[in-house]
Order: structure tokens, then sequence, then C-alpha cells
């Protein structure tokens, strides 16, 4: 006799635990803090998403929270029967409170899921901090094609020199040729005197290096140094 069939456990079916690491603090947060840390999870958000309208409702939520913190600050102490010492200012304290609460929780439903996604887990690839990374990488490799087929088009575009301000998006090159340490440091993520040795060892060699390899085997780089300038550095 075939034994019944026990439905498994949902894939989607999260612990508490899962559930409050997965965007759950947001609405724990607002509700425990009576509404006056309601800003935190907004900014967390707008951190994440980069949308203006999220940092726009952080910063009214950041001025709520102010407010409310002064109202219950200006509020005098319960009475000796245990009522309040002015029930109209409560009665506002209280109904504010609530208020922020409420429309945070329903606002934050949404964001929520922006963030953490539909299941309360983040895909790697449907994370917004890892998508924007994917995608600058592939703009520096169309980028770095382009400039293979049309030379000319490196100076002209200003690829690798983010502070001539040309407009257009190499995804994050480095031109180690003519840019000064400053910009390199910046845009490599690297120590600004190795930046510096990097300037200073083009300068000994006529203005220029002819490739990566000739600039690795000149000028003392850490590790992380070499890896970031071999993923952004153009020549």
């Amino acid at each position: 006799m075939t034994p019944p069939h026990l439905p498994a456990r949902a894939a989607s079916a999260l612990t508490a635990g899962e559930r409050f690491r997965a965007g759950g603090w947001y609405f724990v947060l607002a509700i425990a803090s009576a509404g006056i840390l309601a800003a935190v999870p907004f900014w967390h958000a707008a951190s994440r998403l980069a949308r203006r309208d999220v940092r726009t409702l952080a910063l009214t939520y950041t001025a709520a929270g102010v407010y409310l913190v002064i109202l219950f600050s200006i509020m005098p102490p319960q009475q000796a029967d245990g009522t309040s010492g002015n029930p109209t200012l409560s009665t506002i304290g209280g109904l504010s409170a609530l208020f922020v609460m409420v429309i945070a929780c329903i606002q934050l439903r949404s964001l929520r899921r922006a963030v953490y996604g539909g299941g309360g887990v983040v895909p790697v690839h449907a994370d917004p901090v890892v998508a924007r990374a994917l995608g600058a990488r592939a703009r520096r490799q169309e980028t770095r094609q382009l400039i293979a087929r049309e030379p000319g088009l490196q100076r002209e575009l200003g690829i690798g020199r983010p502070d001539l301000g040309r407009g257009y998006d190499d995804g994050g090159l480095i031109d180690v040729n003519t840019a000064q340490a400053e910009v390199i440091a910046r845009v490599a993520d690297i120590a600004p005197r190795e930046a510096e040795a990097i300037v200073a060892g083009r300068t000994a060699r006529g203005g220029s290096w002819y490739d990566m390899a000739e600039l690795i085997d000149n000028v003392p780089l850490t590790p992380s140094a070499r890896e970031q300038l071999q993923e952004r550095a153009v020549f």
C-alpha cells in the first residue's frame, strides 16, 4: 500500500529569525520605538535602492522622529494617581506615534520587497548593489572593445579620465598614462602612495606606460592594487 503523501515544508516558509533578517526588522523597529526610529529602515532602503523618493521618505520620517522626541520630552510626568499630567498632550502624543507607526509600516511593505525580494531573501543577482557592480563591469568591457576598434575615441570621450567631465560612462576605468595621482587613487581604489609611484614611474619613462605588465614590473604594488588596476587601468 502506498503511504499517503505528506506535503513538504514550503521553500518560502521562513523561520521568525529569517523573516527578521530579511526585512522584518523594518516593522519591528518602527513599532518598538513608537515611531521615533521609523526613519532607520527608510535610510537603509534608500542606501540599497538609490532612489530619490525613498530618500525623501527617510528625511520625512527623520523629521517625524524628531517631532515625537520633542513632544514626548515636554509631556509632564504622571500624577500620583497614575493619570496623565496633561491629558490633551498625552492624547496628541499617542495619536501622533500611532499615525507614524501605521503609515510607516504601510510604506515599508513595498520597500521591504524591493530590498529583500518578495520571498524575503534577496537572490544575489537581484541585489541592487550586485546589479550595479555587474553593470559597471560590463560597461568597462564594452569600453575596452570600443577603444580597441577606435583608439582615437579614448581621448575624445575622456575614457579613464572622470575628472575631465566629458559625460561618457566608461564603467570606472582609469587612464594611468594621463590621470593625476589623486584621480588614479580614487577611481582604482588604491593607496595614494601607490598612485604617486605610478605617476613617478611613467614620468621617468617619458610620460607613459606601455602596458600593465610593464607597470607591474616597475612599480611596487600590493596584490589588491594589482587586481584593481588589472580590472580598471587603460593605457
